[in-house]
């Protein structure tokens, strides 16, 4: 199997459809999140600013980044985000760094990017977790370092994250990070296949039909 191109997944900015999940997750039941889901945006940012906890600054950060009771402002959102992340919200540690590793609403910063994703990642959140492992697996923010990526990266592949299982298996393929292990790459690269990842279809049958020595 030779993969000669760059096979790795660039973490992309979906914020606004993960961040909703999570505060929907984190207010359940106070008053901002019944005016919220009574479609009160206004009387939903209202509530949750004088809240004054981390899921109430998380929850005022996603609607300023969404534009959503007031005009989208993605600066005075990471400002939000960073007095909840700064409290350990782990949702506004893992948007902060993903606001630095792109430039959004801050002054792209790698080295605060990855300072945001090490944190939310140390509290177990998945796609920080998937951010750090690229972060090291490209040199970005932090020096390159294959094993601490195939090490972030294998730990949101273990929680079910269907890119971190694309790209441990294209690890193990390549021997990046880890002793390159056929049977492996098979085995991780059909869980990302399983959860509609295309290329994981398209390098499962290269593999497949490589042969051991291939690798």
């Amino acid at each position: 199997m030779r993969i000669t191109r760059d096979t790795t997944i660039r973490p992309v900015v979906t914020a606004g459809a993960f961040m909703l999940a999570v505060l929907l997750a984190g207010c359940a039941g106070t008053p901002g999140m019944v005016a919220y889901r009574q479609g009160d945006y206004a009387g939903a940012l209202r509530e949750f600013r004088v809240e004054g906890n981390p899921a109430g600054d998380f929850a005022v950060g996603v609607m300023l980044y969404k534009g959503e009771g007031v005009a989208s402002d993605p600066v005075e959102a990471a400002r939000w985000f960073r007095r909840a992340a700064e409290k350990r919200h782990v949702g506004a540690q893992y948007s902060l760094g993903l606001m630095y590793a792109n430039g959004k609403g801050v002054a792209k910063d790698l080295d605060e990017a990855v300072r945001w994703y090490r944190l939310a990642a140390g509290q177990g959140h998945v796609r920080a977790q998937v951010g750090l492992g690229f972060m090291y697996l490209k040199g970005e923010g932090v020096a390159k370092d294959l094993d601490e990526a195939f090490r972030w990266l294998h730990e949101a592949a273990n929680r079910g994250n269907g890119k971190a299982e694309l790209s441990v298996g294209l690890m193990y393929a390549k021997g990046v990070g880890v002793a390159k292990d056929r049977d492996k790459a098979a085995a991780w690269l059909k869980k990302a296949e399983d959860q509609g990842y295309s290329r994981a279809k398209r390098y499962l049958k290269e593999l497949e039909e490589s042969g051991t020595a291939a690798l």
